[in-house]
């Protein structure tokens, strides 16, 4: 059976969740992390885990003890599964899926938005100055389990509806790469980003990356309902939830906003937070801003939403300028990750004329645009 990392109704609350601390109750935390994989394959029974679309079971726990045992193992986790895995976080959180499941089997989900928040992944504030690095179970926060929504399943919203995920399906990016590219070279002002993003894309997939183009242009009337199920999802109180309301209201006609949503939940306030937040999962959204929602450069063609993991331990990039360049990617904390590499992300900016916002996980703009309005 597959370890599915997942979602179900653990805790009292009306939202599923996991209960977190930073203690090995389980686990014996005293042994290095292979030795722990070793234990979570003898005890792990038929429970079921699902990682970011990673299938775990004891049986690859108990694989992945034994893999390449004269490497460091941090190194062969993050090579086996393709992602930038926090280990320690990693089995802080299994120690705590083990405890909260040791009478019941209970299916667990957890995407990538939610591994990275959580400190699971490695988290943008790990890497970056001035962030404040992300660690699982520190502030003993529940940690949503359930299974998102998935968009192409659930109907699309309304007019007058309430907030929750089919409103996603409202106002949509330019669906597959093609689309995605096209509009891009519709709205650039430089003309040329399509090209730029397309040549580092085809680069890093030619070496046995994983690239994924998240999104290009967006509406920003997308925009507007992206951080208004973000920041909703983040309220813990009805006083907070009123007023949020109140504010998103106002916002929507201020900016000038046809978008019929209700954001209060006929059910009340625990409801409207709970709605928020299976939105904000059906958008990805791991982080989100009033400021972004107002004027991304997402809305002028001028920014991409790029995800890319899995990077080979040698990576050679040309760029448009002629300049090319060897990564050595190899060394045993590489998080093998574009957002989170810095040289790479620097070598990129002063070649590709692109630039990175640092603590928005995929978020990149075109500097070449950008520089001809300053």
């Amino acid at each position: 059976m597959f370890v599915t990392l997942v979602a179900a109704h653990l805790a009292a609350a009306s939202a599923p969740g996991l209960p977190t601390n930073r203690t090995w109750d389980r686990l014996d935390g005293s042994r290095d992390a292979r030795a722990r994989f070793v234990q979570v394959a003898a005890e792990l029974g038929e429970q079921t885990i699902v990682l970011d679309g990673v299938q775990w079971d004891a049986d690859r726990f108990a694989k992945l003890a034994r893999a390449h045992p004269d490497e460091p193992f941090v190194r062969v986790v993050r090579e086996a599964i393709r992602r930038p895995l926090d280990l320690e976080d990693f089995l802080y959180f299994v120690d705590d899926v083990m405890v909260a499941t040791a009478t019941k089997t209970r299916s667990i989900w957890l995407p990538a938005s939610r591994a990275r928040r959580a400190g699971i992944y490695v988290h943008p504030d790990d890497v970056f100055e001035g962030g404040s690095p992300r660690r699982y179970g520190e502030k003993g926060d529940a940690l949503e389990t359930d299974r998102p929504r998935r968009i192409r399943r659930v109907g699309r919203a309304k007019d007058g509806e309430p907030l929750g995920p089919r409103w996603c399906r409202r106002f949509p990016n330019p669906s597959g790469r093609r689309a995605k590219l096209a509009a891009l070279r519709r709205l650039n002002p430089s003309k040329t980003f399509h090209r730029r993003v397309w040549s580092l894309m085809r680069q890093l997939k030619r070496q046995g990356a994983s690239v994924l183009l998240y999104s290009t242009v967006r509406d920003r009337r997308r925009g507007y309902l992206i951080w208004g199920a973000y920041s909703m999802s983040r309220k813990t109180t009805e006083a907070e939830v009123d007023a949020h309301v109140a504010l998103l209201d106002s916002l929507r006609t201020e900016w000038d906003l046809d978008v019929p949503i209700r954001w209060r939940h006929p059910d009340g306030w625990e409801a409207t937070v709970e709605a928020a937040r299976l939105m904000a999962d059906a958008y990805h959204v791991a982080f989100a801003t009033r400021s972004g929602a107002e004027s991304s450069n997402h809305y002028d063609g001028v920014a991409v939403d790029l995800n890319v993991f899995g990077l080979p331990r040698s990576l050679t990039l040309t760029a448009p300028d002629g300049a090319k360049r060897t990564f050595d990617l190899s060394g045993a904390d590489e998080p093998r990750d574009l957002s989170l590499t810095p040289r790479l992300i620097e070598w990129i900016e002063e070649h590709f004329g692109m630039s990175k916002l640092r603590e928005d996980y995929p978020h990149w703009e075109d500097a070449l645009s950008l520089a001809k309005e300053e």
